[in-house]
């Protein structure tokens, strides 16, 4: 048993490439009893379509294919954001150290030579394995909002400008909202941070439960949260947005004696829209639609092209900034009962 790479779970897809039959059969036989699903090819063109395919866990190259010699294809590889990350061992029958170094220099984790050492193979591929988990989990880290467990605003801006190029691409609607946590400073005031802390991750909790599946959630600043809904039009991205409202109104906080309440104001906006320019204009528009609800005294939904949204004297709210005043005064956020 190999406490390394888990026998529970699913496989972790390998991609071999390797332009003899026989050498295929003994790597294929060497790690049977590993833990991997193996997708084999012969040729620099499998590879690059397997990639696109397969995403896999990690690659065994053949590093003297013919024609497209593996040192071509790691640089290939290497270059494209979506296979730049997949770790690669090169298998050489006569490697030198300067193909060694070579081999390394372009982005190759490993170098074994053939015909390889089956104790040494399985060794090197768990290591390699091992060595993509932790820069997954560094990349997911990277993206995700400690506190929350939301996206965070780098997480945010990249599905964002990839779900517009896909909304362009396909002619498919794309929704956004941004809902702000109303008089979130007098909570942290008046009970301490810790509870505002709780605060923030039941409404990040409420707003998973509410969204689609595909939808991406993220924490844009301080208190403000944000949705990506693909394929969701205004009405559709307003619906959402209304249930979200309801479900943070619903939320309860004890404290010391007192019951803590929320309310949240929320700005949406959708394509198509011929005044939306491109991602980043997306979001501006509902964030100018945000600072309509706060206006109009919080606890409600208001929608870019709606509800006078494109006046030109209004100042859009900025996440992370002072709580605005509203037009008129709210109900109480806090009750002592």
């Amino acid at each position: 048993m190999n406490p390394a790479l888990p026998e529970s779970g699913p496989p972790r897809r390998i991609l071999l490439i390797e332009e003899s039959d026989a050498c295929r059969q003994r790597l294929r036989t060497y790690l049977q009893f590993e833990n991997v699903a193996l997708i084999e090819g012969s040729g620099g063109l499998d590879l690059i379509e397997a990639c696109r395919v397969h995403q896999p866990d990690l690659i065994l190259l053949d590093a003297t294919l013919p024609g497209s010699r593996g040192y071509d294809l790691i640089q290939i590889l290497k270059q494209d954001p979506e296979t730049s990350s997949i770790p690669v061992i090169l298998l050489s029958a006569t490697p030198s150290t300067l193909d060694k170094a070579r081999g390394l220099d372009l982005g190759a984790v490993d170098f074994l030579t053939k015909p390889c050492d089956p104790i040494e193979l399985r060794a090197r591929v768990r290591a390699a394995l091992r060595t993509k988990d932790l820069q997954d989990l560094l990349e997911r880290r990277a993206h995700i909002d400690g506190l929350t467990g939301l996206g965070n605003r780098l997480a945010l801006d990249e599905r964002l400008a990839a779900e517009w190029a896909t909304s362009q691409r396909l002619g498919t609607p794309l929704g956004v909202l941004i809902a702000d946590l109303d008089h979130f400073k007098r909570i942290n005031d008046r009970f301490g941070h810790a509870k505002g802390d709780l605060a923030l991750r039941l409404a990040a909790k409420a707003l998973r439960a509410t969204v689609r599946v595909g939808d991406f959630v993220g924490r844009y600043g301080g208190e403000e949260f944000v949705v990506i809904a693909p394929d969701c039009d205004l009405a559709g991205a307003f619906a959402v947005a209304e249930r979200y409202r309801a479900e943070v109104r619903a939320l309860r906080l004890p404290s010391h004696g007192s019951v803590i309440t929320l309310t949240t104001s929320i700005g949406v906006a959708a394509t198509p829209d011929p005044s939306i320019k491109g991602p980043a204009d997306l979001l501006f528009k509902a964030d100018r639609a945000l600072y309509l609800a706060k206006a109009a005294g919080r606890d409600v939904v208001k929608a870019w092209g709606v509800d006078d949204a494109a006046r030109p004297e209004l100042v859009p709210f900025k996440p992370g900034s002072p709580d605005l005043e509203p037009t008129h005064e709210p109900g109480p956020s806090i009750v002592n009962p």
